[in-house]
């Protein structure tokens, strides 16, 4: 049974104990496609599905050939990991929990992706497959046994490509955000908090200036 809330909620098609072959799926465009405990095999989805997840798989190539709807996908306690997307396949947000060298190779970065979140996992990579050579980069941030890596981490692909790293902070009711948005959050707030301050010291002023003025002025009414 997985813990995952989606998983356990919605109708899903589920995929397990496959081993040492190749299959094509075709879930239900409604449903949420849910695939573990499954090795040394590779998976083609060849329909729109839901949403997607992946568990407690090891050495399997996924190849999304049709959309995830909601755009998101889950990778949980999984080894060995490569994930394609066909072009014009999207995925604004993949988040990466408990693993270990998953590999996300995609036709154009800026397009296809946008987030991916990874926590307590090593050897994450993104493939780019753009028509020039095959490029890796490496999304992991800290060594493997560092204590950082009890942190959640967020890649953000930018329109140019390039890829960002940053921790991950919850403000709020627990609504993530990155460490480098949130101190240019407070910064922000800085600035118009000095503003605000600025303003009213020049409108203090000013009365006090017209205050000043009345009472030197002399008054032309007879004693």
């Amino acid at each position: 049974m997985s813990y995952n809330p989606f998983l356990r909620s919605r109708p899903r098609s589920l995929i397990s104990g496959y081993h040492d072959t190749s299959i094509s799926v075709e879930p239900k465009i409604k449903e949420g496609l849910y695939i573990c405990h499954s090795s040394d095999s590779s998976v083609s989805v060849e329909k729109k599905c839901a949403k997607a997840g992946i568990e407690a798989c090891k050495n399997v190539s996924f190849y999304f050939n049709a959309p995830v709807m909601t755009e998101m996908l889950e990778v949980v306690s999984s080894e060995n990991i490569d994930i394609y997307l066909t072009r014009g396949v999207t995925l604004r947000t993949i988040t990466i929990d408990m693993c270990r060298n998953v590999n996300i190779h995609v036709q154009n970065a800026a397009e296809q992706l946008f987030k991916i979140y990874y926590h307590q996992s090593s050897d994450t990579k993104l493939v780019k497959h753009e028509g020039g050579p095959i490029q890796k980069v490496d999304l992991d941030v800290v060594p493997v046994n560092n204590e950082k890596q009890r942190f959640q981490f967020v890649c953000r692909i930018h329109d140019d490509g390039h890829v960002q790293t940053d921790p991950v902070v919850r403000e709020g009711k627990g609504y993530p955000t990155t460490l480098q948005e949130k101190e240019q959050h407070e910064a922000n707030e800085m600035i118009m908090l000095k503003h605000f301050r600025d303003q009213i010291y020049l409108l203090v002023g000013l009365d006090e200036m017209a205050c000043s003025s009345e009472e030197s002025t002399p008054s032309n009414s007879p004693p």
